[in-house]
């Protein structure tokens, strides 16, 4: 650790006890109101949602951010943080909230159980960053509070779950000697989120507080690092080498190759900046040297592998949800491409004092970019739903698939709205060889029930009418 990070480390999670423990009750009691009184029952159920996660984020943020002697810059960066998730969180929250408009769940639930959580680290990461270093942050602060911040929050997590469950222990043991007032206010909403919001808010203080526990932890971290970039070293070299002796037939013969090679290269790129650390020591020795240098080779060919992936995948059915998402999160591995041939560049200077410069000025532009590109996923500017439903109508406006083989079930009760926009724009394909057809499956779509209704038709029309009719 530098001299920089044990200054933060002494200085970190200061007199943040009470103020989490308060600020944890109010916003349990404020999750409560919401979801008592403005979701539950409400038409307009996505907004409540959009403010709930609202208040939960400007709260975790700010017990993340907040320093002695710099609460109101706390609050700033908080409130900013959580403005800066408002849009995606409302328009996910509207396509989930609303099953009469038959959109997949596949976008919302990747935002919300994934893209947002990811987005709100880096954020919290960058701004923290910046309270200590300046606009932009310099990558040692960035490198410091992004492997502390998931180590406070995993552990807060830990404490609170400890909390709860010794509280229903409790709650049972005297439900068992016949004292049932506490086992039944345990299970009320009204005392129960106010309770883990206060048990979280202090966990998360009073993990800041322990650096002595959080710097072993990211010793131990960047150890394993260590030690696994040998074996992704090792697992490089031989992939290069299969695929060189039989092209990419072995990756493609198994399930979701891209999903794989994406993997691959995020697991690698966790690794690699474990080694790199925070950017300000010189090279490392020459036994993890070399493997950090074969790992790197190996991002750029994992990206390709998988856009040829997607590219099949996409000629063959054309662009879905998931398939939209994946392309993003895959071009944002290409991107890092440009991050590994900056570092293999700057190995010509072999004797320089520092290792690989320009790495760390490009991770954090890295960090920022996917905070950009996760929000944009969740938003109409790059809205998953309307850009499939428009492959999908190319697909049958240039004769790519066959009308028997085509799925107006999926553009009717998958893509909503968007596909029935395109599905009425097939109707007036009159040029197109197969109309009839086409007028047929459109008709099909639109009167099944649901999406098992038009993909079993057989067993549908087999079934008793009064059986159908329910």
């Amino acid at each position: 650790m530098s001299i920089a990070e044990n200054g933060r480390a002494r200085g970190a999670g200061k007199g943040l006890a009470l103020p989490g423990l308060i600020i944890g009750l109010l916003t349990g009691l404020a999750v409560y109101g919401v979801v008592e009184y403005w979701i539950d029952g409400n038409d307009d159920a996505p907004l409540g949602i959009t403010s709930l996660f609202f208040i939960m984020t400007t709260s975790a943020a700010y017990l993340l951010l907040a320093e002695a002697g710099g609460f109101l810059k706390a609050v700033g960066g908080a409130l900013l943080i959580a403005a800066l998730l408002v849009a995606p969180d409302y328009f996910m929250a509207s396509a989930a909230g609303n099953e009469i408009d038959n959109l997949s769940e596949f976008p919302s639930l990747f935002w919300f159980l994934a893209g947002r959580s990811l987005a709100a680290y880096i954020l919290v990461t960058l701004v923290k960053a910046s309270f200590d270093s300046g606009a932009p942050p310099a990558y040692a602060d960035v490198f410091f509070h992004g492997m502390t911040m998931p180590l406070i929050a995993g552990g807060a997590k830990l404490i609170a779950l400890l909390a709860v469950i010794l509280l229903f222990a409790w709650a049972y043991l005297l439900k068992a000697l016949d004292v049932n007032f506490f086992n039944a206010l345990f299970q009320e909403p009204w005392f129960l989120l106010p309770f883990m919001g206060a048990i979280g808010g202090l966990s998360i203080a009073l993990m800041r507080g322990l650096q002595s526990v959080l710097g072993a932890l990211r010793y131990v971290l960047l150890l394993l690092c260590r030690i696994l970039m040998l074996i992704t070293a090792v697992f490089t070299v031989t992939l290069l080498l299969v695929l060189a002796i039989k092209g990419v037939a072995p990756v493609f013969d198994r399930p979701y190759p891209s999903a794989w090679m994406m993997g691959l290269a995020l697991v690698g790129m966790l690794i690699f900046n474990g080694v790199y650390q925070n950017g300000e020591a010189g090279p490392p020795p020459l036994w993890l040297r070399l493997p950090a240098l074969i790992t790197l080779i190996g991002f750029p060919i994992y990206a390709m592998i998988a856009f040829y992936a997607f590219w099949l995948r996409i000629g063959d059915f054309g662009l879905t949800p998931p398939r939209i998402t994946g392309l993003a999160i895959n071009a944002l591995i290409a991107a890092y491409s440009v991050v590994c041939i900056a570092g293999l560049v700057t190995e010509l200077n072999w004797r320089g004092k520092r290792w690989m410069p320009l790495v760390g000025s490009l991770n954090t532009m890295m960090a920022a970019l996917w905070v950009v590109v996760l929000a944009a996923l969740a938003t109409p500017l790059v809205n998953p739903w309307a850009i499939s439903a428009k492959s999908q109508y190319a697909r049958v406006a240039d004769e790519r698939v066959t009308i028997e083989e085509f799925d107006f079930g999926y553009m009717r009760f998958e893509l909503g709205k968007y596909g029935d926009r395109m599905l009425e724009k097939m109707l007036a394909l009159e040029d197109h060889p197969e109309i009839g057809a086409i007028r047929d499956g459109v008709k099909r779509a639109r009167s099944a029930k649901s999406y098992w209704e038009y993909k079993n038709p057989g067993i549908v029309e087999a079934l008793p009418e009064e059986t159908t009719e329910n």
